[in-house]
């Protein structure tokens, strides 16, 4: 990028961060790529995760869906109202934080393998996250470490923001960066975890989430709620559910603050060329089951 073009962008990111109120989760996937040394682990007690195809001669899948325990209808939340240009977003917005199918299946759920060693290499084609109608879409998406995030805006006639924050807290900033109509904005994944997207250019209702891996066995539900990891060397491992919490909890100027993240963890054993199914169920009550 030559010196105008980034100086423009980071007077339009200045112009943009002045507009926040009080203070303040698609791409095609294809090569895959084989990092040159081991991959830094995703917590604590994650090991360090290499690329080893000995292991995949008779791989197994691990597959499942993600239910709402109870009626859809009655967990619909209520609509965010708009507080920064309504006469391109609308009076309000729908709630991305929990999307219930007509049968029950929950969209936006994250499910991985914790503790995985050895496996297939992490596939890092870009992902890209636009910003339609006054929304990031997809709501949360998952990619390797290395992996491109590519931020487009496609709302006419509006300058979007996207400030990102690592963990679910304003403190541990990873970027913050203007985001012109027609400009697609990139950053690389560097640390695992989940990435917290906000807008400060007074769209205030905008959320989404970014979770990086050192590995390649994740998956967020579909519309549907299901999900799938393939090509898992046989094992035991430990099968990790999040899902971000949709309880309104409270405001912050007019930004709506949720409840926490709902998680659980089940052991789970995959045999060599078996596919193996593990349901969960989500409840009203923040619980998550895997059964």
């Amino acid at each position: 990028m030559t010196a105008r073009p980034a100086l423009l962008l980071a007077l339009l990111a200045l112009a943009a961060c002045k507009r926040t109120p009080a203070h303040p989760d698609a791409g095609t996937r294809s090569a895959s790529h084989t990092p040159a040394a081991p991959l830094a682990p995703s917590g604590d007690d994650a090991p360090i995760y290499r690329v080893d195809p000995s292991v995949l001669d008779h791989p197994g899948t691990l597959s499942g869906t993600v239910r709402w325990n109870g009626s859809p209808p009655a967990v619909a939340p209520t609509p965010v109202p708009v507080s920064g240009n309504p006469d391109l977003c609308g009076a309000t917005q729908v709630d991305p934080t929990l999307v219930v199918a007509a049968d029950g299946g929950v969209a936006n759920a994250v499910l991985w393998l914790s503790d995985i060693a050895r496996g297939a290499a992490p596939d890092l084609a870009p992902v890209t996250i636009d910003q339609r109608n006054c929304r990031y879409e997809p709501h949360v998406v998952a990619l390797p470490l290395g992996a491109e995030v590519r931020f487009g805006n496609g709302d006419h006639g509006l300058m979007h923001n996207v400030h990102a924050y690592y963990g679910y807290d304003d403190d541990d900033n990873w970027f913050n960066q203007a985001s012109p109509h027609g400009v697609t904005v990139a950053k690389r994944l560097q640390r695992a975890g989940v990435a917290r997207l906000i807008c400060d250019a007074g769209h205030t209702w905008m959320l989404a989430y970014v979770h990086g891996f050192t590995h390649p066995y994740f998956a967020v539900t579909d519309a549907a709620g299901r999900y799938a990891l393939r090509a898992v060397p046989p094992g035991r491992y430990t099968l990790r559910f999040w899902h971000e919490g949709w309880s309104r909890r409270a405001m912050e100027g007019t930004r709506p603050r949720f409840s926490p993240a709902v998680e659980t963890s089940v052991v789970v054993d995959v045999p060599a060329g078996a596919a193996v199914t593990k349901d969960f169920s989500l409840g009203a009550d923040a619980v998550a089951t895997a059964r």
